[in-house]
């Protein structure tokens, strides 16, 4: 008769056999798929049941993590009374996977768990829409390096000018204007190339159709909109002009601009070059000299494949060739 199998190792076994959820945690993770031998299942399984409480259901993440998600409607799998042992019991399993971080997607309906994994020592990540998404580094070896969340914001401005009668286009916002006149300008939506913003930013504000012909420069400043930094592309822009030939009217956006007009671009170069500084715009001076320089000089777009699987081509903003 064959040699029969342990207690502990037959519980273990129904363990893996009844519990589906972390089964699928950990074959996601890289431990395979539990096998009829019930002793690599054992070997696997260790660190859970020597625990008082049983860890949560979790998945591989990205950079050596994994990923805790409680689901809208909380199941059985998450109770408030034993959810913060389970926690800890799943950093445990964590750290015997050599993961550094954990993390915890928590639906808005279900926020009472944000209080008990703060009690673990989880914070704050990012919130979005109805999901907050809370982080634990876990490696105490190293420091943390979760970076933080969306430490930068992307607005484009249009140089829209028509060659043709030398004239530029401007608005003059309802609040808050520096200077008389500006470019038309704004932030680029999620998922939405500079050329694509900047061309849907001067026809919402303008109601003038562009073809987007390169990068005239890239201003980095700090510390603006929710203590984000910001990345403003100055982009040249073509107007298309109506079907007789002649340069549309602008139409200045209801509830945003007070006024959108075709001024000449030598009245804005005076403007941005006076001496008053009031009306002085020592940013818009080096654009328009970079504009005199002519479009073979701009940064152009190139849309180019990825190397990384799945990941969609993309554009690369460079220099001019020379050959």
């Amino acid at each position: 008769m064959g040699a029969r199998l342990p207690p502990v190792t037959v519980m273990v076994c129904f363990f893996f056999a009844m519990s589906t959820r972390v089964v699928v945690g950990l074959s996601r993770v890289g431990l395979g798929t539990v096998r009829s031998n019930c002793f690599a299942a054992a070997s696997t399984a260790r660190f859970f049941s020597n625990d008082a409480a049983a860890s949560l259901p979790f998945e591989d993440n990205r950079h050596n993590s994994i990923m805790i998600k409680v689901r809208p409607d909380a199941d059985a799998s998450f109770d408030e009374s034993t959810f913060e042992g389970s926690l800890l019991a799943t950093e445990k399993a964590a750290l015997h996977l050599g993961k550094t971080a954990v993390w915890i997607e928590v639906p808005i309906l279900q926020s009472r768990f944000i209080e008990l994994a703060a009690n673990c020592g989880f914070v704050f990540h990012h919130a979005e829409g109805d999901q907050a998404s809370l982080c634990k580094w876990i490696d105490t070896e190293h420091t943390s390096r979760i970076p933080c969340f969306a430490t930068h914001q992307v607005g484009v401005g249009a140089v829209v000018i028509n060659l043709s009668s030398n004239q530029i286009l401007c608005v003059r916002e309802l609040r808050k204007n520096y200077r008389p006149y500006k470019l038309p300008t704004g932030l680029a939506e999620l998922g939405e190339d500079l050329d694509q913003a900047v061309v849907r930013e001067v026809l919402e504000e303008t109601g003038i159709n562009t073809v987007f012909e390169g990068i005239l420069g890239v201003r980095h400043t700090h510390n603006i909109q929710f203590g984000r930094s910001d990345l403003f592309f100055v982009c040249r822009l073509s107007p298309l002009l109506d079907n007789d030939g002649s340069l549309p009217e602008p139409v200045p956006q209801s509830g945003e601009i007070e006024d959108a007009c075709w001024l000449s671009v030598d009245e804005y170069r005076d403007m941005v070059n006076s001496d008053d500084d009031n009306v002085r715009h020592p940013m818009m001076q080096r654009i328009m000299d970079l504009v005199d320089q002519g479009a073979d000089h701009d940064i152009q777009r190139t849309v180019l494949s990825s190397v990384v699987p799945g990941r969609k081509s993309s554009p690369l903003y460079h220099t001019p060739l020379t050959k």
